[in-house]
């Protein structure tokens, strides 16, 4: 069965006749396919078919090919990603309760060690998000509304929580370590013998055994 041009075929022939010639016509993506061949009959405009079906089979066959090849790269890195959570979670059962604790310990450093880096950057951030919540609470109390100041950064309206900006609390080591240990067990967001293998090191350079 010959293949038929497509309603943006007849589109694009008419706009791009059109435009050597410095005129266009609206609303042609609206027009159905019988119009825009009265179109092209009108302006007498010359297109060879074979050539445009041709064209459109070798874009359709090279997106088919990509479409396909993305699709491989997905299903490979998510099994290798699959793989790789299996593996990091048998590595984490198998170690006991103290290598444990030193890998959490050394996630939460890190965690503290960021928190300590962007200290005084949050604390002028944290501030200047108090203030605007601060104008917030005032803007809608003068507009009767029933307002509830949760904390620095959150009030609630009419019954309705208004959370304004990410608000850095300050670092607290059990609620992080608590946290860190919870991701472990669940999810396994790190390399545990990786990680160990750092700690190992690091405690033979400062000489802790």
């Amino acid at each position: 069965m010959p293949k038929k041009l497509l309603k943006a075929d007849y589109v694009k022939i008419i706009e791009e006749h059109l435009a050597k010639q410095g005129k266009r016509l609206t609303n042609l993506s609206k027009a159905t396919i019988p119009t825009l061949k009265e179109i092209i009959e009108k302006y007498d405009i010359q297109f060879d078919e074979k050539s445009i079906v041709e064209e459109n089979e070798k874009q359709k066959k090279k997106e088919k090919e990509e479409k396909e090849q993305r699709d491989k790269e997905r299903d490979e890195y998510n099994r290798i990603h699959i793989e790789n959570m299996e593996r990091k979670k048998k590595e984490w059962k198998e170690l006991n309760e103290e290598d444990k604790d030193k890998v959490i310990t050394w996630a939460v450093i890190r965690i503290q060690k960021n928190y300590l880096d962007n200290y005084w950057k949050n604390q002028k951030r944290n501030k200047e998000i108090k203030l605007t919540t601060d104008k917030m609470e005032e803007k809608f109390k003068s507009e009767s509304a029933i307002v509830y100041r949760i904390n620095d950064n959150t009030i609630n309206v009419n019954g309705v929580n208004v959370v304004n900006g990410f608000y850095t609390d300050p670092f607290d080591w059990e609620k992080e370590y608590n946290r860190a240990r919870e991701d472990m067990e669940k999810n396994v967001e790190f390399e545990p013998l990786t990680i160990l293998k750092k700690i190992q090191e690091e405690e033979k350079s400062n000489d802790i055994f």
